[in-house]
C-alpha cells in the first residue's frame, strides 16, 4: 500500500502527499478536496484524515479527469454524498471513466488498458465549473492550465497556495521518463510560462513536493520539450510512421515501456507532430496503407 502523509501548508490549506497529491482547504469545519487520488484506498485515507479533524467533506474539485486524480471520487461520494465539480470537457470522463482508455487507445480499449491507472470507478459530477474564476460558493479560485489534458485547471486557495495538477513535472520524473504525457503542446508551453510569471505563490504539483520558486522547474520542463521537438525533427528527415518514431524515441532515451505507457507516449508523440504540423515544420504523407511523417 502506498504511504499517505498529511501535511499542513498554511492556516487552512493542507495536502496529502501520495503518488498523486491531494489538496484540502478547510473553512468552518467544511473540507474542499482538490482531486481524490489514485484509487479507493486514497479515498479511505482522505476520509480517515477528515474524521480525525472532525471536518465534513463538502466538495471534490477535480483538476482534470485522469484516473490517478479521480480514483477516490466514487468511494468518497458514496460515503459522504459530497458534490463533485469539474470543467465541462473533463466531466464526461469522470462520469464515464471508460472514455479515458478508449480515448488513449483511439478505439475500443483492450482489457490490458482497463485498469485503475487509466479507468477509475464512475462518480457523478454535480457541478460544471468554468476554467477560471471563483469555484461555486467556495473561497477557491480556478486557474486554467491547458496543455496536459482537455480543460485542466489548477486550484488556488486564499492562503496563496496553488495546486497545479499535472502542469509542472519535477526534474526527478523528467530525468527518469523524459517524455511526459501532453495533449496540447502549444498550450502547455503557454501554461508553464504563465505560471512562472505569478508571484508570492506556493506551488503544489500533483507529483512532487511543494515549491515556492518554480523558475528552475519551468525551465527543465521547457528544455525537455524543446529537446524532444529537436529530436523528432532529426528523426523525420526520412518518412516514418508514428509507431516507428516512438520506437526511435524509446531507443534514444533507453525506455522500457508497458501497455499503458505505450499508448500514452504514442498519443504524446502525435501531439508533438500536430504542433509541428501547425508550425509548418513537418507534413504527413500517405501511401501503401501507411501515414508517414516527414520534415518540410
Amino acid at each position: 500500500m502506498s504511504e499517505y502523509t498529511f501535511k499542513q501548508l498554511s492556516n487552512h490549506t493542507y495536502y496529502i502527499a501520495s503518488p498523486s497529491n491531494i489538496g484540502i482547504y478547510e473553512e468552518n469545519g467544511s473540507a474542499f478536496l482538490i482531486d481524490s487520488g489514485i484509487d479507493k484506498e486514497a479515498g479511505r485515507q482522505v476520509l480517515k484524515f477528515l474524521k480525525q479533524q472532525k471536518w465534513e467533506l463538502a466538495l471534490i474539485i477535480n483538476t482534470h479527469s485522469n484516473a490517478d486524480h479521480i480514483g477516490g471520487n466514487a468511494f468518497l461520494q458514496k460515503k459522504t454524498t459530497c458534490r463533485i465539480a469539474a470543467t465541462d470537457m473533463e466531466a464526461p470522463f469522470i462520469t464515464f471513466p471508460f472514455l479515458e482508455p478508449a480515448f488513449v487507445s483511439g478505439s475500443y480499449p483492450s482489457i490490458k488498458l482497463q485498469n485503475k491507472f487509466l479507468m477509475a470507478n464512475p462518480s457523478t459530477v454535480t457541478d460544471i465549473i468554468p476554467p477560471d474564476g471563483q469555484i461555486l460558493e467556495t473561497p477557491l479560485q480556478a486557474v486554467h492550465l491547458p496543455g496536459h489534458f482537455f480543460k485542466m485547471i489548477g486550484v488556488e486557495t486564499p492562503d496563496n497556495v496553488l495546486f497545479t495538477a499535472d502542469s509542472l513535472i519535477p526534474e526527478t520524473i523528467i530525468k527518469k521518463y523524459h517524455i511526459f504525457y501532453l495533449f496540447d503542446v502549444r498550450n502547455h508551453f503557454e501554461t508553464i510560462t504563465m505560471l512562472q510569471e505569478r508571484e508570492n505563490i506556493l506551488y503544489v504539483p500533483s507529483h512532487g513536493e511543494p515549491v515556492q520558486n518554480i523558475t528552475d522547474m519551468v525551465e527543465k520542463n521547457r528544455e525537455k520539450m524543446l529537446e524532444i521537438i529537436d529530436l523528432i525533427l532529426s528523426l523525420v528527415q526520412t518518412p516514418v510512421t508514428v509507431e516507428e518514431l516512438l520506437a526511435e524515441l524509446c531507443r534514444h532515451y533507453n525506455l522500457e515501456i508497458n501497455t499503458n505507457q505505450y499508448f500514452l507516449l504514442l498519443g504524446t508523440v502525435r501531439s508533438y507532430l500536430a504542433y509541428l504540423l501547425e508550425e509548418k515544420k513537418v507534413d504527413s504523407i500517405y501511401g501503401d496503407g501507411n501515414m508517414k511523417w516527414v520534415a518540410r
